[in-house]
């Protein structure tokens, strides 16, 4: 089963070296050309109703293809792009359908990079992901053992092993180096005391009555300064700030505000299922803030946000003058 994973494997090399244009160009080249036989060489025959289903209703969406377990129900899902088309947009949305939808892993795929999240785990998003390869980048025998994690025996029995890869003097230099956390963010500085003078008030402590101006800057803990000058972007500058520090990411998300709404989103939708009627999106990974707010409930969504990530509201200021 490895020596026919492995030629597979090195089939889709080649495909991806000589007709990468035409499979940027559209998601069905693809998935006829890369995933279908990748899946396949794993067990998983798309054509095979008992083993996949295509086009899978998860929450309401469909799921390019539900891999069916040993009991007949989805062990996992996985979402197609095309080749080259970004996949960290999606996978936050991919995880919150399935989880909606009761099932435990939720893969996304163009292709080339391959990757696979445990839905139900308690963990940012990162230590939730089991799997993350590109079979361009890997050798061909250290991708086939990475996606037995795949193999539908080992998948569709609903506790799969994950594979590990062993490392020797032998392979040690061609082994891709693996992957290392990201520093922790830096301890946040006391708090920026107001300037004499000038109208500063504690984020905790604001209580615009109605008609007030939208203040005229935001203060945080370690003195960075940003000019406002509407009120939605009291959590957005919120938001921006806490992002550029790594404490708010997709995977520590939503946050909740109220009993239907949500504060920041992976998705632009509340908690009811509603849209985001206007949102602001943050980085690269699409964090969906809702600014579609009063004054008085952008302040709330700033401080649910700040609460969020283990940051005090009263150090974090506001200039009214």
């Amino acid at each position: 089963m490895l020596d026919d994973l492995v030629s597979v494997i090195e089939t889709l090399k080649q495909r991806i070296h000589d007709h990468g244009t035409s499979l940027r160009a559209n998601e069905t080249r693809t998935r006829m050309a890369m995933i279908d036989p990748m899946l396949r060489a794993l067990g998983w025959d798309p054509a095979d109703p008992s083993v996949v289903t295509p086009e899978y209703d998860v929450s309401g969406r469909w799921a390019d293809y539900a891999l069916l377990g040993t009991d007949g129900k989805p062990a996992a899902t996985l979402e197609a792009k095309k080749l080259g088309e970004s996949l960290g947009t999606h996978r936050m949305q991919m995880l919150n359908y399935s989880n909606a939808a009761g099932i435990a892993y939720a893969g996304l795929t163009d292709g080339n990079h391959w990757e696979l999240y445990e839905v139900f785990a308690q963990k940012p998003l990162e230590e939730r992901r089991v799997l993350q390869l590109s079979i361009v980048d890997t050798p061909a025998h250290q991708c086939a053992l990475q996606l037995l994690l795949l193999w539908r025996p080992n998948l569709a029995s609903g506790r799969p092993i994950l594979a590990s890869e062993p490392i020797s003097a032998n392979n040690t230099a061609s082994a891709e180096p693996r992957e290392t956390a990201a520093p922790s963010p830096a301890p946040l500085a006391p708090a920026a005391l107001p300037t004499s003078g000038d109208e500063w008030v504690p984020l905790s402590e604001f209580n615009p009555p109605t008609g007030t101006n939208p203040p005229s800057s935001i203060r945080f803990s370690d003195g960075n300064n940003v000019a406002i000058r509407s009120w939605k972007e009291i959590p957005t500058a919120v938001a921006r700030w806490l992002h550029a520090r790594r404490m708010l990411t997709v995977g520590n998300l939503p946050v909740a505000s109220g009993k239907r709404g949500m504060a920041a989103n992976s998705v632009p939708l509340h908690r009811d299922g509603s849209s985001m009627v206007t949102h602001e999106t943050i980085g690269d990974d699409e964090i969906f803030i809702n600014v579609h707010l009063s004054a008085r409930a952008s302040r709330e969504n700033a401080k649910k946000i700040l609460e969020h990530c283990g940051v005090d509201p009263r150090d974090v200021y506001l200039q009214t003058g």
